[in-house]
């Protein structure tokens, strides 16, 4: 992460004035307290935080103006009572007209290593940068002109990072990442209960031990994390979780990682969502195909098909040789209170991410 606070002042510059706190141009440190249970954090700018920083990338969220149109931010397609998806349209409408995805939530990407549904972008910074180019069309000089007229953003960049205290698009896209990094999911009633705090009803119980069960509903396999732990509901990892039938694999009509590795081997694979606020992110899929979180579970009790790339995992289930779970619907009912166990209401309603303007 470029930071300048510590460099020396350009010789051009003011001096600095000790009775004028902002032309320090030093921010507040930020540091972000790891939840209960969560996996360490690992990322590289987690130590490189400022409350102005995350401010910055919050209005940048949200502001509109840096579209080509000026109708559109990424909250536009990344709602907050959605837990940051596009919940309600299937594929998601950029300035150009209608993508060929469904734009995914935006929670607990901290501990992502690769983004997007293919997994083409390797930070948040890029993942900003992609969105910004792509579905924005942001024009780099008119944003940067725009930014450098209103005196919150001229203040926030000069805090954020420092000296010189100028706009540059790199800034833009490290100040929508400070404010990404912050959008952490952890106070669902599955996390009350597993901190003590609540009880889980009985079909909740045994929808969480069917969740678990690697002969049973085997859900553990991509959506517990790597190490062990169940709390951020996915392995992050890409994977054909068996959605279509082809005859060869350069016939899915999206390729989904393939497209990025350029490996046949990858095509049909996409990023392993979390479940967490499942709840409230469909339509589902990387294509949005279903519509209701009774579908999903029909689709794992008797519609997963089989192709080349289809992760073994799917057909590794005691007694169902064929990826299909064959929930009773018992097992389809718990699973389901289970999963609506997961929506957390203190995020959708968190005023810290809430829109500044």
């Amino acid at each position: 992460m470029l930071l300048l606070q510590n460099c020396k002042p350009d010789k051009n510059e003011p001096p600095l004035n000790p009775n004028d706190p902002d032309s320090l141009y030093v921010g507040t440190t930020y540091t972000i307290q790891k939840p209960f249970r969560f996996p360490s954090i690992s990322n590289t700018y987690k130590d490189s935080l400022t409350v102005e920083g995350i401010e910055l990338g919050r209005r940048l969220f949200y502001d509109k103006r840096l579209s080509s149109t000026g109708l559109l931010s990424c909250a536009s397609c990344h709602k907050q009572e959605f837990a940051f998806s596009d919940a309600g349209n299937a594929k998601s409408t950029n300035v150009f007209g209608l993508t060929k995805r469904n734009a995914p939530a935006i929670q607990n990407l901290l501990w992502a290593e690769k983004l997007f549904w293919d997994g083409r972008s390797a930070s948040l910074a890029a993942q900003a940068k992609d969105a910004f180019h792509g579905e924005q069309n942001m024009d780099i000089p008119n944003a940067i002109a725009y930014l450098k007229t209103d005196s919150i953003y001229t203040r926030l960049f000069r805090k954020a990072f420092g000296r010189p205290g100028d706009i540059t698009e790199e800034k833009i896209y490290l100040g929508l990442q400070q404010f990404m990094m912050i959008l952490i999911s952890s106070n669902s009633h599955f996390d009350k209960v597993q901190r003590g705090e609540e009880q889980f009803t009985s079909s909740e119980a045994n929808g969480f031990q069917l969740f678990l069960d690697l002969s049973r509903g085997d859900c553990g396999h991509c959506h517990v994390s790597t190490g062990g732990t169940t709390f951020l509901m996915t392995d992050n990892l890409f994977r054909n979780n068996g959605l279509d039938s082809v005859a060869s694999n350069n016939e899915y009509l999206d390729k989904g990682r393939g497209e990025i590795t350029a490996n046949v081997n990858d095509n049909g694979k996409f990023r392993d969502p979390s479940l967490r606020n499942i709840a409230l992110t469909g339509p589902y899929m990387h294509d949005g195909r279903y519509q209701t979180l009774d579908q999903i579970l029909n689709f794992y009790s008797d519609s997963v098909k089989n192709s080349g790339t289809v992760d073994p995992l799917m057909f590794s289930v005691v007694g169902h040789p064929d990826g299909n779970r064959q929930f009773t619907q018992q097992e389809h009912d718990d699973l389901l209170n289970f999963l609506l166990s997961l929506t957390d209401t203190t995020f959708t309603h968190n005023p810290a991410f809430s829109n500044p303007f």
